[in-house]
């Protein structure tokens, strides 16, 4: 049998596993640094396993539940969150300890049912709010998360030892190396782009819904914080980084008043054009700049560029009478994830054809709630030099909006 279990606290243990092999999750956002898969185990008079895990790391969860039971039977399963990166074990937990009870939402036990196609209505015990759950020493209590990010979604709070296991909330993306804890490693030098990628991506749709559940924790005396993805947060510093950058993305506050300027360019001219543009933005003092090349940087990494910065640029061709696709991917991203408070520059580019491409984008763009478009979109036909007045005059727009005074 292998176990690589560890202590969160006396009586409480992770007991997950890290993933290198998924090359991306949720088949689309690509996982460079690997990713954790955390499930708990409560060690009491009654035992309890909270959350289960993907089937790629199923076998050293079960060895790891195993190990900790020593032949005891398993009492209950909680279950906060169904998406199948968690829930891809549950049925084979629950079919290994036929005696436990299946704790969850409603919402959460009809996934079951769905996933599964069995059901345990005879095992199953539904969670709300007012209810207890008493393991001995253990008083568990559930909090409603719905939308943080699927809407079967509770925390479970644990009043003895005060640890929060908030499901996906407080999360990242990146494997653990090593110890659990977040305070073993320099957390934000770590994971600090993974935890936006992993945020932007997964819940960045749904800020109403992830500030209306902190308003609910913060009532909580928290000492620990365990998420179904990353290190454990147990010191004041690594929690109030990780919960001040969520209430950050979850209200679209930018990090920096700044530009990011996407691009999209078949041949180089409109790439010539966004760095020749990045270029009079910083003689003008405009500091935090990045450029973002569409052709090559995979849509849910651009899309947690748009957190960082106040306002953006929309650089592209026309292709085939109509918008460069990585562009169009990208905009069509930034529209179903409900992008907010973004002031926004067009630069269309075409030799032949009409300014399509920066008409269609003004479209879209015009229809992003809270966005404000800076100008009519720019028209580079073909390819711009150094003294382009048309880019030259945008540049002092945008640096004058950007640095919040008249002129450049």
């Amino acid at each position: 049998m292998m176990h690589n279990e560890q202590k969160v606290t006396d009586s409480i243990y992770w007991i997950g596993a890290n993933d290198f092999v998924t090359p991306r999750f949720d088949n689309l956002v690509p996982l460079p640094q690997g990713i954790s898969y955390n499930t708990y185990f409560i060690d009491d008079e009654k035992t309890c396993v909270l959350d289960g895990i993907d089937n790629a790391c199923r076998d050293i969860f079960m060895d790891n539940l195993s190990y900790l039971l020593k032949g005891r039977a398993l009492d209950y399963i909680i279950i906060n969150h169904m998406e199948p990166d968690h829930s891809g074990s549950l049925l084979a937990l629950a079919e290994a300890h036929p005696k436990a009870k299946i704790i969850a939402s409603p919402q959460a036990i009809k996934m079951f049912e769905q996933f599964f196609h069995v059901s345990f209505k005879d095992r199953t015990i539904i969670s709300d709010e007012k209810m207890v759950l008493d393991l001995g020493v253990h008083k568990l209590r559930f909090i409603k998360a719905p939308m943080v990010h699927w809407p079967e979604v509770t925390f479970t709070y644990d009043e003895t030892d005060k640890v929060l296991f908030s499901a996906d909330a407080f999360g990242t993306f990146g494997a653990i190396h090593g110890s659990i804890f977040a305070d073993a490693v320099d957390y934000a030098d770590v994971y600090g782009v993974e935890g936006r990628r992993y945020y932007t991506n997964t819940t960045g749709k749904y800020g109403m819904q992830v500030l209306s559940v902190l308003k609910k924790t913060e009532a909580l005396p928290i000492d620990i914080i365990c998420s179904l993805h990353g290190p454990v947060l147990r010191t004041e510093k690594d929690k109030a980084y990780v919960i001040e950058r969520m209430k950050k993305w979850a209200s679209f506050t930018p990090d920096y008043t700044s530009a990011s300027i996407f691009f999209a360019s078949a041949y180089g001219h409109t790439a010539m054009a966004a760095t020749r543009l990045a270029t009079l933005l910083g003689e003008r003092g405009v500091r935090n700049l990045k450029l973002i090349d569409l052709c090559v940087t995979p849509v849910s990494d651009a899309w947690a560029e748009v957190f960082r910065r106040s306002h953006m640029v929309l650089a592209a061709p026309t292709m085939n009478m109509c918008l460069n696709p990585a562009m169009a991917a990208f905009l069509h991203e930034c529209t179903t994830m409900g992008i907010q408070n973004r002031k926004v520059a067009i630069l269309g580019n075409s030799s032949w054809a009409p300014n399509v491409s920066g008409k269609l984008m003004k479209d879209i763009v015009s229809t992003w709630k809270k966005c404000e478009i800076i100008e009519e979109p720019l028209h580079v036909k073909g390819s711009t030099t150094g003294d382009d007045e048309a880019l030259i005059s945008l540049a002092d727009t945008l640096a004058a909006d950007i640095l919040g005074k008249e002129g450049a």
